[in-house]
């Protein structure tokens, strides 16, 4: 369905340049899109010099009520938050606070990974271009687990590097975390303080702030297809992690936020950041491969790499600067292009939709020029790997019942990085209790002594669990792959 919908739309707006000055059918396509993908709602701006020329909602904030998107209602930002981080930095910066080459532990002593080399030269470069070493997504469950900014910070030094400092790129919300931080401890304040104070104010993004604004009666709710239904989801608060993710926008304000990157950091006249700090912000600072979850026209031939907050890639012979974000229920783009001074902000609420990717590819041919690339098939490759992450491996032909009482699986184990998770009996089945908020996740027998467990969170995948036993035939150790060996704790 999707490959016969997207030719159809690649044949009628066959991305001829003059659909740059008639933004009508571009608008069209938006909505058939919309449609096509199922997506309750959606907000786009875009934005050509120093002004908003398009700002437009479309569908509406909940699927079973008529109230309708426009431009000002409140969407999670999700990881295009990180580009509020790295400005924020770019503040402390053009204020002489720090450098972005300045070890981090000179003004955050705190910060202490596990390998010493770089817990001593790590900079805040390193933490926005996800060069530390510290794993892909690894810790993220902490501020889940209920554990303070101050805890999650002191259990940083936990955490297992998967490469060598600077060697190979790492996307990590938890290298963001610890930015803000930083930033906080720069300015003598919070990171929210200082976005609010230095970059949301004198831009004139007065509803834009942070996970509290979605309290507020504008708001698009968060969506997700769960067996083949639609629902509304609760809002992802970012769980310890707002630095990463926890900004909150609407396409009017994020016209803003776009115009002040596009124009050296101009905003009205007024310079809210030196013209220098947003170049090297853009500047690519570690090259990496394109993963699944760059979506085409972004591949394999277009020098994709992270600058500080962004990503930033080649097309058609420029320089794209981009970044997205995914929480529960949302899916967002921002994508930019300096030298043309043009730029588009998808922001949409439903889960893992690929509809600010499709959007963003047309806005690209529309406006540089139609690629020799088979978009349709790399977003169909990309659709097929996220829903593959979440799939529960089938059981084994030959697999076993458990091989003790569920009784003996039970107890409270403990590891250096996440601490004490319990696991108890609860309605005839297993439970996973983890962190000073009892997080809880559920453990189905898979094999053997191999469980599968699930967060409650929709994004949160799953993974096997495995049980060891000791001489009583009570479990003493459970090995996961993503949160590491736990072992009994001792009475």
């Amino acid at each position: 369905m999707f490959r016969c919908f997207y030719l159809f739309i690649l044949a009628i707006l066959c991305g001829c340049k003059s659909y740059a000055q008639d933004l009508s059918a571009f608008e069209r396509f938006i909505e058939e899109t919309r449609v096509q993908l199922k997506v309750p709602g959606v907000a786009v701006s875009i934005v050509q010099g120093d002004k908003v020329i398009f700002s437009k909602g479309f569908g509406v904030r909940r699927f079973d009520q008529p109230d309708p998107i426009d431009q000002e209602t409140i969407f999670q930002l999700a990881s295009v938050s990180k580009t509020f981080i790295a400005a924020g930095l770019g503040i402390a910066v053009d204020k002489g606070l720090v450098t972005w080459d300045e070890e981090v532990i000179k003004n955050l002593p705190q910060f202490v990974i596990k390998d010493p080399y770089p817990s001593r030269v790590a900079s805040a470069r390193d933490l926005l271009a996800h060069r530390t070493g510290l794993p892909a997504f690894g810790g993220d469950l902490l501020g889940k687990m209920g554990y303070s900014s101050q805890e999650i910070l002191s259990r940083v030094r936990y955490i297992e590097p998967a490469t060598t400092f600077r060697n190979k790129a790492n996307y990590s919300n938890v290298g963001f975390f610890v930015a803000g931080e930083l930033l906080g401890r720069l300015m003598s304040s919070s990171w929210e303080k200082v976005i609010a104070s230095f970059l949301l104010t004198p831009l004139e993004m007065q509803r834009s702030g942070f996970a509290p604004n979605l309290d507020n009666s504008n708001v698009a709710y968060a969506h997700a297809m769960i067996q083949e239904k639609m629902t509304v989801i609760p809002w992802d608060r970012t769980g310890g992690f707002p630095a990463a993710g926890g900004v909150s926008s609407t396409a009017a304000d994020m016209g803003r936020w776009m115009v002040m990157h596009l124009n050296g950091g101009v905003y009205k006249g007024k310079q809210i950041l030196k013209s220098s700090t947003v170049q090297e912000i853009f500047q690519p600072s570690m090259v990496t491969e394109a993963s699944f979850s760059e979506a085409p026209p972004i591949n394999q031939n277009s020098s994709f790499s992270y600058g500080l907050g962004w990503g930033n890639y080649n097309y058609m012979g420029y320089r794209i600067i981009e970044k997205g974000g995914a929480l529960d229920g949302v899916r967002t783009n921002v994508t930019l292009i300096p030298e043309l001074k043009l730029g588009i902000c998808i922001l949409s609420n439903l889960n893992l939709t690929l509809l600010p990717e499709v959007v963003r590819a047309k806005f690209l041919e529309l406006y540089v020029g139609k690629s020799q690339m088979n978009v349709e098939a790399g977003i169909q490759a990309m659709e097929e790997a996220i829903a593959n992450l979440f799939k529960i491996e089938p059981k084994p032909s030959n697999a076993l019942p458990p091989s003790h009482p569920l009784e003996n699986y039970t107890g409270t184990f403990e590891n250096a990085l996440y601490g004490s998770i319990k696991i108890r009996l609860e309605g005839g089945g297993l439970i996973l209790e983890a962190g000073p908020a009892l997080w809880k996740g559920t453990l189905s027998p898979w094999s053997n002594d191999t469980f599968i467990l699930e967060w409650p969170t929709i994004n949160s995948g799953n993974e096997q669990v495995t049980f060891t036993f000791g001489p009583d035939n009570r479990a003493i150790e459970i090995q996961t792959e993503t949160l590491g060996v736990f072992k009994k704790k001792k009475v």
